[in-house]
């Protein structure tokens, strides 16, 4: 087995940490109390022993920033997290709302060389189920560009990624078919948070989704971008070609 360098408590600190700083969103004592569902006092504590330990900085009332080394530590565990996710789907046959939970459990469970071995048997994949970027053995990630759905303009788009956990969430998502690499037009978007209209393929007639569940979809423009189209149009843009991802 590895060696431990943190608990797997501290992991999922570091983890919750990372997954906030890459939204771009204030790391405060009540947004990691709520990703990971315990009471702000714990936090602080928590975040304190990580700030003596030189795993990131923390100024309360203010929030807390990964320290480099901080940083390795949670790329680390994240990459560990994706790749285990998709082994299960891939391998395993798991649904994609069904891979967090377990790779939550087996992140902290299984050997690094286990973890290597199961990238070099699924070819060195840089997308886990939901279109999030697996950190490469170095920490690498490419810069990611795109952008959310709800706040999208009319036009063609690609799906990209799902920032979700939510099993119920994934579930509608996959039944309405936004999946990560599929193609949609949306049309229109009503105001004051009203659903968005969208297609999925030309034959298909519109459907509606809600602004909270577009939040969670993250999407590449195609070449008609802000091109708006009735809902009775027969016809959709042409696919746009896949970016690399990263």
């Amino acid at each position: 087995m590895r060696k431990r360098v943190v608990t797997s408590t501290a992991e999922n600190y570091l983890k919750a940490v990372l997954r906030l700083e890459d939204m771009n969103e204030k790391v405060s004592t009540s947004k990691v109390a709520r990703r990971l569902d315990v009471v702000d006092g714990t936090v602080t504590d928590m975040l304190r022993k990580l700030q003596s330990a030189g795993l990131l900085e923390y100024t309360p009332y203010y929030g807390a920033a990964l320290t480099p080394k901080g940083r390795v530590i949670a790329l680390k565990i994240v990459r560990r997290h994706r790749l285990i996710e998709l082994f299960l789907h891939q391998i395993m046959g798991y649904g994609w709302e069904q891979v967090h939970d377990e790779a939550e459990r087996l992140e902290h469970a299984v050997s690094d060389f286990f973890v290597e071995r199961i990238d070099v048997l699924m070819n060195h994949p840089t997308q886990d189920p939901h279109g999030e970027a697996i950190p490469d053995a170095r920490g690498f990630r490419a810069p990611e560009h795109d952008l959310c759905l709800a706040s999208a303009e009319p036009g063609l788009y690609t799906i990209r990624r799902v920032t979700s956990s939510n099993a119920a969430l994934l579930e509608y998502l996959g039944n309405q078919g936004l999946l990560p690499a599929r193609t949609l037009s949306l049309i229109s978007r009503a105001p004051f948070d009203g659903p968005l209209e969208i297609l999925l393929t030309k034959t298909e007639s519109a459907r509606h989704i809600g602004i909270e569940v577009a939040k969670h979809v993250f999407v590449s423009p195609g070449k008609e971008r802000g091109r708006a189209r009735s809902s009775n149009s027969n016809q959709v843009p042409p696919s746009s070609k896949r970016r690399d991802r990263s």
